[in-house]
Formats: C-alpha cells, structure tokens, sequence
C-alpha cells in the first residue's frame, strides 16, 4: 500500500464519519446519538489532518498546526459520558460529566499561546524541525496518552458494570449494548496501538514506528463498521419506548406496588394478557416489549404493568421469558423439534440470541440447557451449537 492509496482511504473514511454523524443528528433518537455523531465529527478532523500530515501543507495552512494535540484530548470523555447514557447510568449531564472535560480544558489553555502565534511565527516553528520533533513527543501529549487509557478503561467499567446487572432484555438493548461492548474494545485495542506507535518513534524503534500513519486504518475499520451496523442492525441507533427499548432489571415488585390493592380491573387485564400468551402464544414474538403488549390489548402500558407485578407478582421480562422457557422445556422433553439444536428450539420459543436465552435458562433453573438436557435421561440428544 502506497501513501496515496492511504490518504484515499483516510479521506474516504472522514467523509464517511461525517455522513454518520449527521444521520445521527437528524434521525436517531437513542441517549447519546448527538455526542457520538460529535465524536464522529472531532475524528474526521482528525483523519483530515492525518490525510495531510505533510509540511508544505501546514506551511499553507500553519493555523492548523497542532489542532490534532488538542482534539484527541475530547475523545476520551465524549466517548464515556456516551457509554453512561446508553448504559442509563446518568441520563442528563452532570457536574461529574462536566469535570470529565477539565484535561481539554487545561490543555486549550496550555497550547493558547501556540494557537494565537501568527502564520509568520507558526511557519518559523515548523522550520525548526527538531525543535518541532521534540514537541511532538513532549510530556503534554504523553499525558494525553495516559488520558485516553484511563477514559476508555472507565468505559469499560461502567458498560461491564451495567451488562452484570442485567439479565433480561429486549432484542434492541441486547444488540446495542452487544455492539456497544465491540466498539469500546475496538478503541481500546486502537488506543494501545496508537500509545505503542507514539512511544517507538519517540525512542526511535523503526519496527513499530513505522506504522504510523496506517495504524489510523483502525479507525477507518471503526467508522465504517459503524455505518455497515447502521445498515444491517437499526436497532441500534433507534430508541424504542423506555420500557420496551431498554433494560429492564430483573427485581420483584417494590414493596411499594405489593402495597397496593389487586382491581377488578387488573384481574380482568391479567386475564385478557394469559390469553395473548396462552392462546396466540404471543411469547414467540422475538423482542416482544410491554409497548406491543400494551397495543395488542389496547390499553396503556402502565396498566399492562401493574396487572402483570400485582396479579403474577413478576415484571414483564421475567412473566415473558417464563412461558418461553416452559416451551422450550416441553419440546425437549416430548422430543418434538429435534432436528433442531438446542438454540433453535429456543429461537422458535421467542429468545433472540444464544446468551440471553443461556442467561434466562441458568436463572430459572440454576443449571445451563445443555446441563438440564443430560439430567433428564429421558431426553435425546439435541447438538448444540
């Protein structure tokens, strides 16, 4: 690969990123979509930059000399209050959020003098190559280094804080949070790439240094990845109803609510949804959410709610997940559908995914499906997969 093949794919990917980011503005409703179209826009600067890392351009341009010190400092903390709206950990900023931009603050006011320089003086500095190479690698942007690790391992912390406390949800949560999940890795292994490369070419390591710039082919890989899951996986970037779309904790009924009196009306509504699972079997709608529930049955969600913890004394997701797991157990046991693995009955049952329907079974029955299967003797043999 020549560098002109390079800055085509660097170029390629910025105008992708902006095309992202501005779906994102405009048609995705999910927490956060607005900071992660920012985060697009902030990197295709960057590639832009990257693109055109040459001296005769910055002696064109000297006023954007240095921006891709100060820029990287946002991704970081842009990146982890994303992961906290998603992950609902906070759901309007906060004062912590804020402080979270303290480092960029300092920076800004760090490399000021440099940014207010005229075009003559910026022109002179990038004359004086050592002195410019000396910058580059100084102690400001190993700082930033360190900023960057320490942000996206807090990332990781609050999403796999969150993914530990859910057990059940709906299939646009799993698949966001699923997603979510490879693209905080994704940067993390980008992140520590890019540490290793800045450090090489500052002890002169040609082995590794050499990679720069082509390590930002992550980055590219990262935006377009984005945008294929954009295409294949909607959900993703489409917010559903609050109580459909995203996790539900798995908990009993608050002692508030077991406080409350069982209707007329939540018996008859209790009665009217045994129906919809029993009778249509409405359980095998892969994804089902109180909101689809709630529309079948013409009434408000809230309702639907109520009837289901005060009449069967379980949320939504567990009372669903229930029906599920007595079908599956039923066809494993009666032997019907055993062409089909273990996943596959369950996929007919309503789960949408291997580890949501190992996760359900395992609660339920304290013992994995394959483990359930070898205890019933009576059972054949299903492969799983």
């Amino acid at each position: 690969m020549n560098i002109g093949l390079l800055q085509i794919l660097l170029f390629a990917g910025c105008i992708q990123a902006i095309l992202l980011a501005t779906y994102l503005f405009f048609h995705s409703a999910i927490r956060g979509s607005r900071l992660f179209g920012i985060l697009l826009l902030l990197l295709a600067i960057h590639l832009f930059l990257v693109t055109n890392d040459r001296r005769e351009f910055f002696l064109q341009f000297p006023h954007l000399l240095h921006v891709t010190w100060l820029v990287p400092s946002l991704y970081g903390p842009i990146i982890l209050i994303f992961v906290r709206r998603i992950t609902r950990y906070s759901l309007k900023p906060t004062l912590v959020e804020w402080l979270y931009f303290v480092p960029f603050v300092l920076l800004a006011i760090y490399h000021m003098p440099f940014y207010l320089q005229s075009a003559v003086e910026k022109r002179a500095y990038i004359e004086d190559f050592p002195r410019s190479v000396k910058d580059d690698f100084g102690l400001i942007n190993q700082l930033v280094n360190v900023l960057h690790v320490t942000f996206f391992s807090a990332s990781l912390w609050f999403y796999n804080l969150y993914r530990k406390k859910i057990l059940n949800y709906a299939a646009s949560e799993e698949t966001r949070l699923l997603w979510l999940g490879n693209f905080l890795w994704i940067n993390l292994a980008i992140v520590c790439v890019g540490v290793a490369v800045f450090y090489a070419r500052k002890y002169n390591l040609p082995m590794v240094g050499s990679i720069y710039p082509y390590h930002f082919l992550g980055v590219i890989f990262l935006i377009y990845w984005s945008a294929y899951k954009l295409i294949r996986q909607p959900a993703i970037f489409q917010s559903e109803m609050e109580e459909g779309g995203f996790a539900e904790v798995s908990e009993v009924p608050s002692t508030q609510e077991d406080a409350r009196p069982v209707t007329e009306q939540h018996r008859q509504l209790a009665d009217d949804i045994k129906k919809l699972m029993e009778e249509e079997r409405l359980y095998r709608t892969a994804g089902l959410t109180l909101p689809d529930v709630a529309a079948k049955l013409k009434s408000n969600k809230q309702y639907v709610s109520e009837a289901i913890n005060l009449v069967f004394g379980k949320n939504f997701y567990d009372f669903v997940n229930e029906y599920r797991l007595k079908e599956f157990t039923n066809k494993l046991e009666s032997q019907e559908d055993q062409n089909l693995t273990l996943l596959g009955i369950a996929s007919n049952a309503g789960f949408n995914s291997k580890a949501t329907f190992n996760a359900v079974f395992k609660k339920h029955y304290g013992m994995t499906p394959s483990e359930y299967q070898r205890e019933n003797s009576n059972v054949q043999k299903t492969k799983i997969k």
